[in-house]
């Protein structure tokens, strides 16, 4: 069997699917991306995106690893998010390997951990 090359793989994925790649390659780090959640894995959650294409083999062209879900630690991503929801996250970066745009729904939420933030005790370890 032939091994084909990380490279020829995504030359044939974008030869294959132009649009997907064009829309993909036209987004900007932190430009906010809408879409319904097709599916929840172990692994991260797909979104349908609004704009765009679909995606050829996953159940959408957007996709959130578990860290990039809350703030908050995540065991299970369906504690977070359902099938059917809506959904908006910042997009991160064109993962051109899987040929999907990487977003990330805690972006776009304030950080709860942090103790700035009003009401917040100021100053020293604790």
């Amino acid at each position: 069997m032939e091994r084909v090359s990380p490279h020829d793989r995504w030359l044939e994925m974008v030869r294959e699917h132009p649009e997907l790649h064009a829309f993909l390659s036209g987004l900007r780090p932190g430009e906010v991306l809408s879409g319904t959640v097709a599916a929840v894995e172990n692994f991260g959650v797909f979104v349908r995106l609004d704009d765009g294409p679909a995606h050829p083999s996953y159940p959408g062209a957007g996709f959130v690893t578990i860290p990039d879900l809350s703030w908050r630690h995540v065991g299970d991503p369906s504690d977070v998010v359902a099938v059917g929801q809506r959904v908006s996250g910042a997009f991160l970066e064109y993962d051109t390997w899987q040929m999907e745009a990487r977003m990330s729904l805690r972006a776009l939420k304030p950080d709860s951990r942090r103790r700035d933030r009003p009401g917040a005790a100021q100053g020293g370890a604790g």
